[in-house]
């Protein structure tokens, strides 16, 4: 890619538009964590979910900004928080769902097994790998099966598509990214990936809000 990097007030910047768009989706999704209440426990965990999605993006946004050369102690010291932080958003996603679409299915326990074995795992090899390619397939691995269920859910329970749809949506970039589709040097596919991720988590937090709203209780 085109070097992009700016320098304001002395200060050199990165990918600077990668950067503020991270840090858009670092404010959007602290703004849903803060404003959703805790109604009961399965909004709770997405509450938990937009916090850490925060809390990532924060972090990798910071390591966009501050390293041209990805590589090296300095730059995993700030990548690595990025992806286990990333980790936690997908096991709370994992378990807001646990406790609402799957709080009926015969293999709820199978679920919630296979959920503290896959971020376990996950966080073994991110360490030993050190590779974006794990998270991806962490990713994949819970937030399909999340919208699969979610998509199929009972009609009655509206918010569940929502969230479904929120999640397909976030799929889009990986086919940015696979392409490489970009606008700009100034907008390349990590940013238009960006603001898909925007639309995806605008429209969870639609579903999550009208469980907050209307099932007030487990």
């Amino acid at each position: 890619m085109t070097d992009t990097t700016i320098v304001l007030g002395g200060f050199t910047i990165h990918e600077p538009v990668t950067v503020f768009t991270d840090y858009i989706i670092t404010v959007i999704a602290f703004i849903y964590y803060w404003k959703l209440p805790s109604t009961n426990e399965v909004v709770k965990y997405w509450r938990l979910f937009f916090l850490f999605i925060s809390l990532s993006t924060f972090f990798g946004g910071s390591s966009h900004a501050l390293f041209a050369a990805h590589e090296g102690w300095e730059y995993k010291s700030l990548w690595l928080p990025m992806q286990f932080l990333n980790g936690l958003a997908v096991y709370y996603a994992q378990k807001a769902t646990l406790l609402s679409v799957l709080k009926d299915s015969k293999n709820y326990n199978v679920w919630k097994l296979s959920y503290v074995i896959q971020l376990t795992l996950y966080y073994i090899v991110l360490i030993v790998v050190q590779k974006y390619i794990v998270t991806i397939i962490d990713n994949a691995l819970g937030l399909i099966p999340i919208m699969i269920v979610h998509l199929n859910a009972k009609v009655k329970e509206d918010y569940q598509k929502f969230i479904g749809y929120g999640i397909l949506v976030s799929f889009i970039t990986a086919i940015v990214h696979g392409l490489k589709f970009s606008l700009h040097d100034y907008f390349n596919y990590n940013d238009i990936a960006h603001v898909f991720i925007m639309i995806s988590l605008t429209i969870m937090y639609w579903g999550v809000k009208q469980k907050a709203t209307f099932s007030p209780e487990l």
